[in-house]
C-alpha cells in the first residue's frame, strides 16, 4: 500500500497508480490490501480501471463492479468504511488473458486532509479465493506479492483528472456533461425517491438559484444572464420560458409582496420586478439597492423573514456603504482587533476586504430603510428561518488556510441581531473560541456552501421536517442538520440526506407540493432540476415541542433594546443589560453586552467596572475595551488585575486575555508601569493546560515583549503535534527579536522544518516560507553560521547556482509535437532538472518528489502532472498558460479611471497606493492609486508568463517533459537508453 497525503486548496495533484496482477496466466485472480481511514472521515472515493472485469469488496461487503479500462470508474464508498483498518478485496476476471487492475482510492477528512492509496507492488494476490479472504483478520501470508506492470502511461491514463476527479472536485464531472447526473446513482434515506425533472439545454445556461412563484411555477436564474420560468408537471418540466434577459447572475430570487425580488450579483444591484397589468410578464423593474465591491463573494440570496421583511445575505466582496444605512445599527462598532498586525496579510486571499466582511441586511418591501443585522462572515450563500422565527446561515471557509491557526471550517450559524462571527482577512481571523464572537451551531468541515432551507413546509417525516438542509456544491451533497435546543440557541448534528457524484447543487427549495427541489449548476457546469419525495406511509409522529421558550424570550427582549423602534430609556437599557451580563447563556450575555454598547459609554463604564460577579465583570470589561476611551484604559487594566486567575475557568481566562488584546488594539498601548506589571503576571501564569489559553498568552506576551516568552514557549513548540498549534507559536515568536539562545533558535527552525512535512492549504506553505524569511533576517552572522544546517528544509544535496538564461528561440507547438515520442527513452535526468530551473519553473512551483529542487509556492505543486496530462497537452499548458487557469491562481485586473489596465497580484498597500506585481517573476512593482481604480475583476491571463521555454534548446524541452514524467525518479524508464 502506498500512502500519499495532501491538503485541499494547495494545488496538489493525485499520485499515479500502477497496473497490478498475478505473475501467472490465470484468468481469475484475487487481490487485497489494507487501507486506513481517519476518525473524522468525510469522503471515500474509489477509482478503478481494469483489463477484464472486477468486483470489489470493502470489509467483506460488495461495494461495486466495473469493466472500465479507458476511463476509471468512480465509486462513493464512504458508507462501507470504518475508522481505522479496512480491507479492500478485488475479484478480477480476464477475458481470455491474465487480468490487470489499477486502483486510486481517495480519503478525505473533515479537516480537509486528503490522502491516497494506490495499487502498487505491496498488494497481495492469489489465484484462488478462501473463506473471508476479503475481510479484516484474514491471514494472507500464503498469498503472493502482486506483480507490478508499472505506472500509467500519460497518453492513456484512465485516471487522468480531466476524466476522473477527486472528491473535492466532484463538481467538475458535470463540466462538459451532456445531461444532468442520473438520480439512480444518488443516495437518499430509506423511503425517499429522487426524480430528474429536467436537464438544462445548452441555450439554457447553467443554473444558480430558484424560487416558486404564487402560481406554483419555478423561476430559475441562469448563471450568465436572465431568468427562466418552468412549469412542472407530474414527471417532468412541461414548459420553459425566458421571462427576463438583462439581469446578470441572480444568486437570490424571492417572490414576496406581489413582486419578484432579485439580487443580481454581476449587475451589483438588488431589484424588484412587477407584472403591473397581469399578463404574466414583468413590465416594471426598479433598482432598490446598488452595492460596490467585486462579485466573487458577492450578492447572494434574498429571503422573506417571519416579520415580513426581506433579508439579503452578502459575501465579503460586497462593500457596506454608509449612504443607505442610518446609524445606529444592530451590528456596529466592528473593527479588525488584531493585537499584532501581520505585514504579509495583504498578500493573502481576501486581502482587499475589510470588516464587516460578509453581512446580512434587512429591508422593507420598497427598499426604503436598511438595517445591518450581522457581520463578520466570509461567504454565506443563503439563510433560513425555523418555525420559532430564528435565523440560520451556512458560512464558507478558506480552504487555502488549512493547517493554519486562523483556519475556520464551514459552519452553520445561528444569527441574532448584532451577531458578530469574527471573519477578518488573513491572519487576523478571530479563532472560533473568541469570546466576542458567537459560536457555531455545528462545524461542517471542508465544503462549499450554497443553498439552505428548513423542511418546515415539507411532506417529510417529522425528523426531516424539522431539519435544516444545507447544500455542499464541491462534494455533491445535501446534509440534514438536526437541531437541538441549547439554552436560548441551538446545537446541531448532521447526517447525509442526499449525495451524488456529481451533484453540483446550487440551491434547494421546498415546493407547494411539500417535495424538495434541488438545482444543480454553477461555473458553467451541466445543470439539472431534481425532485425528492417521501413515498412510504407516514407514521403518526408527535411533533417536537420547543422547551427553551423562556430563555429565547429573554434574549429577544434584550435584542429589542438595541433594535429600531426601541422606546426604553437609556438608563433602563443599561440596568437591564448589566443584570444579564452574568447569565450562563452565551447568546443572552452577547445580547446584553450589545444592548449596553449601544448606549453612551459614559452611562455604563463605571458600573461595568464595578460589577462584582466574575462573568458580569469580565463581559463588562470586554464591552469597555470595545467602546472605551483613553481615560478608561488604566481603570480597565486594574479591573482585569483584580480577578483571581486561579479561580477562572479556561473560558473566563480567554475573555480576560481577549479584553486586553481588544483594549490595546482599540484604545492604545499601556503605560510602562502597567505594561511591566501585566508582563510579570502573565509570565508567571504561562503556560497552562488549555491549548487555547496558551495560544492567547503567547500572543499577549509577544506583544508586550516579555523576556520570558521564548523560554516558556519552547517546550510547547517542541511538543506541538497539530500543525495549527505549531504554526501559532512560530507565528507569534517571530515578533520576539531578542533574548534568544542559539539552542532556542535551533529548536525554532527544527519546528519550522517539521511543519513542512505537513501539506496544508496554499497559505500554510506560504506562511512557513514567509516566517522563515522573516526570522532568518533577524539572525546575526554568527547565528546563521551555527544554524546553517537547519535554516532551510533538509535536502540530500545542494544544486549549484545557474548562470542567467540566454534566449534560444521562440518555440512553436508544431516544432515540438513530432518530437514528443522521444521523451519516452534516452533522456537526461540532470538536464531535465536544470531545465526546470532555467525555465524558471522553480520560481513558482514545487516538484515535491525531488526534495533537492525546493521551489516556490505561488503555483501548484507539479508532482504527478504527467499523470494528469498527455505529453502534448502538458506542452500546450506550458506554452499557452492562459488557455486554462486554475481559479486559485488567477491574477486580478485593475481598470483605472483613465482607461489604463493593470494586471497582477496585489502585493501590499500603503497610504492609498496599491503595489501590483505583474507576474511572480516580475521584480518591479507597479504603483496604483486606489482612488484611480474604476473596477476590479478577474484577469483572463495566467500568472505564468508565456515564452518560458524560449531559453531552452530542443533537447532541454524534451528532458524537462521527461523529468515530469519520471516523477523525480532518476531510474525511471524514460532514462533508459
Amino acid at each position: 500500500m502506498s500512502f500519499h497525503g495532501y491538503g485541499i486548496g494547495q494545488g496538489t495533484v493525485q499520485p499515479v497508480p500502477e497496473w497490478v496482477g498475478n505473475t501467472g496466466a490465470e484468468e481469475q485472480v484475487y487481490l487485497r490490501t489494507v487501507v486506513n481511514a481517519p476518525e473524522d472521515l468525510l469522503r471515500g472515493i474509489l477509482l478503478v480501471a481494469v483489463e477484464g472485469e472486477a468486483t470489489f469488496f470493502v470489509n467483506g461487503q460488495k461495494a461495486g463492479q466495473t469493466a472500465q479500462r479507458e476511463r476509471a470508474e468512480s465509486f462513493e464508498v464512504t458508507r462501507f468504511l470504518r475508522a481505522g483498518t479496512n480491507v479492500w478485496g478485488f475479484a478480477v476476471k480476464g477475458e481470455g488473458k491474465a487480468p490487470k487492475l489499477a486502483v486510486l482510492f481517495e480519503v478525505i477528512s473533515h479537516k480537509g486532509v486528503q490522502s491516497w492509496v494506490i495499487s502498487d507492488g505491496s498488494w497481495r494476490v492469489s489465484g484462488s479465493s478462501a473463506a473471508k479472504w476479503n475481510e479484516v483478520g484474514f491471514n494472507d501470508a500464503a498469498w503472493s506479492v502482486v506483480k507490478s506492470f508499472g505506472v500509467m502511461e500519460a497518453k492513456d491514463n484512465p485516471f487522468d483528472p480531466a476524466k476522473a476527479f477527486d472528491a473535492y472536485n466532484s463538481w467538475k464531472l458535470a463540466s462538459g456533461a451532456k445531461l444532468a447526473t442520473d438520480p439512480a446513482s444518488f443516495r437518499v434515506p430509506e423511503g425517499f425517491r429522487v426524480e430528474l425533472l429536467r436537464s438544462a439545454l445548452p441555450e439554457e445556461d447553467s443554473w444558480v438559484s430558484m424560487a416558486f412563484d404564487p402560481q406554483g411555477r419555478l423561476t430559475v436564474a441562469r448563471e450568465k444572464r436572465g431568468l427562466l420560468r418552468m412549469t412542472i408537471g407530474a414527471t417532468a418540466v412541461e414548459q420553459v420560458e425566458v421571462i427576463e434577459d438583462s439581469l446578470l447572475e441572480c444568486r437570490g430570487l424571492l417572490y414576496a409582496h406581489g413582486a419578484l425580488y432579485a439580487n443580481a450579483n454581476n449587475s451589483k444591484a438588488f431589484v424588484r420586478l412587477r407584472d403591473t397589468d397581469g399578463d404574466g410578464k414583468f413590465d416594471e423593474t426598479k433598482e432598490l439597492l446598488r452595492t460596490e465591491g467585486t462579485v466573487g463573494h458577492g450578492r447572494n440570496h434574498a429571503v422573506l423573514g417571519p416579520d415580513g421583511a426581506i433579508y439579503l445575505v452578502h459575501g465579503n466582496d460586497v462593500r457596506v456603504a454608509t449612504n443607505y444605512l442610518k446609524w445606529p445599527q444592530p451590528y456596529q462598532g466592528y473593527k479588525v482587533d488584531q493585537l499584532i498586525e501581520c505585514p504579509w496579510d495583504p498578500y493573502m486571499f481576501d486581502a482587499q476586504n475589510t470588516p464587516p466582511g460578509g453581512h446580512i441586511l434587512k429591508t422593507d418591501a420598497e427598499g426604503r430603510e436598511w438595517t445591518l443585522i450581522a457581520g463578520g462572515l466570509r461567504n454565506p450563500l443563503d439563510l433560513a428561518f425555523n418555525e420559532a422565527g430564528e435565523m440560520f446561515t451556512f458560512d464558507a471557509d478558506n480552504e487555502g488556510d488549512l493547517g493554519c491557526p486562523w483556519y475556520r471550517p464551514t459552519r452553520v450559524l445561528h444569527v441574532i441581531p448584532g451577531a458578530e462571527f469574527g471573519w477578518r482577512r488573513g491572519t487576523g481571523m478571530w479563532p472560533e473560541y473568541s469570546p466576542d464572537a458567537l459560536p457555531a451551531v455545528v462545524n461542517i468541515g471542508v465544503s462549499s456552501p450554497t443553498g439552505i432551507e428548513f423542511g418546515t413546509k415539507s411532506q417529510f417525516p417529522e425528523k426531516y421536517r424539522q431539519a435544516l438542509y444545507i447544500s455542499d456544491w464541491s462534494y455533491g451533497r445535501v446534509l440534514a442538520v438536526l437541531l437541538a435546543e441549547k439554552g436560548s440557541s441551538y446545537a446541531g448534528t448532521t447526517e447525509e440526506f442526499l449525495a451524488g457524484r456529481p451533484l453540483n447543487v446550487t440551491d434547494v427549495k421546498f415546493g407547494p407540493d411539500g417535495a424538495m427541489y434541488v438545482l444543480t449548476g454553477g461555473r458553467k457546469t451541466q445543470s439539472g432540476l431534481y425532485r425528492v419525495k417521501y413515498e412510504l406511509k407516514m407514521k403518526n409522529e408527535e411533533k417536537r415541542g420547543e422547551s427553551a421558550g423562556q430563555l429565547r424570550e429573554v434574549r429577544r427582549e434584550l435584542e429589542a433594546l438595541y433594535s429600531k423602534g426601541n422606546a426604553v430609556a437609556a438608563e433602563e437599557v443599561v440596568k437591564r443589560a448589566l443584570s444579564y451580563l452574568r447569565h450562563e447563556d452565551v447568546f443572552i450575555r452577547f445580547a446584553a453586552r450589545t444592548a449596553m454598547e449601544h448606549q453612551p459609554v459614559g452611562l455604563w463604564a463605571q458600573r461595568a467596572l464595578s460589577e462584582p460577579s466574575i462573568e458580569g465583570g469580565l463581559n463588562g470589561a470586554l464591552a469597555l475595551a470595545r467602546f472605551g476611551e483613553k481615560t478608561h484604559l488604566v481603570p480597565l487594566m486594574r479591573k482585569l488585575e483584580s480577578f483571581d486567575w486561579a479561580k477562572l475557568s479556561a473560558e473566563q481566562q480567554l475573555v480576560l486575555l481577549r479584553t486586553y488584546a481588544v483594549a490595546f488594539s482599540r484604545i492604545g498601548v499601556p503605560d510602562a508601569n502597567s505594561g511591566w506589571r501585566l508582563m510579570a503576571m502573565m509570565e508567571e501564569r504561562y503556560p497552562v493546560k488549555d491549548w487555547r489559553v496558551n495560544n492567547k498568552l503567547c500572543e499577549l506576551l509577544a506583544y508586550l515583549g516579555a523576556p520570558e516568552t521564548v523560554n516558556r514557549t519552547m517546550p510547547l513548540l517542541s511538543a506541538a503535534t497539530e500543525p495549527n498549534d505549531r504554526l501559532n507559536y512560530l507565528f507569534f515568536l517571530r515578533n520576539v527579536t531578542s533574548g534568544w539562545t542559539v539552542s532556542q533558535r535551533r529548536t525554532y527552525f527544527e519546528a519550522l522544518n517539521k511543519g513542512e512535512e505537513f501539506s496544508g492549504g496554499r497559505y500554510y506553505g506560504f506562511s512557513l516560507q514567509t516566517i522563515r524569511a522573516e526570522v532568518t533576517e533577524q539572525l546575526t552572522l554568527a547565528e546563521r553560521t551555527a544554524l546553517a544546517d537547519v535554516l532551510v528544509a533538509p535536502v540530500k544535496e545542494k544544486l549549484p547556482e545557474l548562470p542567467p538564461a540566454q534566449f534560444v528561440k521562440e518555440w512553436r507547438m508544431e516544432e515540438l509535437l513530432n518530437a514528443l515520442p522521444e521523451v519516452g527513452k534516452g533522456r537526461s535526468f540532470e538536464n531535465g532538472r536544470e531545465a526546470f530551473r532555467q525555465a524558471q519553473c522553480v520560481a513558482c512551483h514545487r516538484f515535491s518528489p525531488d526534495r533537492v529542487m525546493g521551489g516556490g509556492v505561488t503555483g501548484p505543486d507539479l508532482a504527478g502532472v504527467s499523470g494528469r496530462f498527455p505529453r502534448a497537452d502538458l506542452l500546450d499548458h506550458v506554452m499557452n498558460p492562459s488557455k486554462v487557469i486554475d481559479e486559485k491562481f488567477r491574477l486580478t485586473r485593475f481598470k483605472l479611471r483613465d482607461g489604463e489596465v493593470v494586471e497582477g497580484t496585489l502585493e501590499r498597500e500603503e497610504a492609498g497606493t496599491m503595489y501590483v506585481r505583474a507576474n511572480p517573476l516580475a521584480k518591479e512593482l507597479k504603483p496604483v492609486k486606489r482612488a484611480q481604480v474604476a473596477s476590479v475583476t478577474e484577469s483572463p491571463m495566467s500568472p505564468m508568463p508565456e515564452g518560458l521555454l524560449n531559453v531552452l534548446k530542443r533537447e532541454d524541452v524534451l528532458d524537462l517533459l521527461a523529468y515530469f514524467e519520471a516523477e523525480g525518479n532518476p531510474k525511471h524508464g524514460v532514462y533508459k537508453k
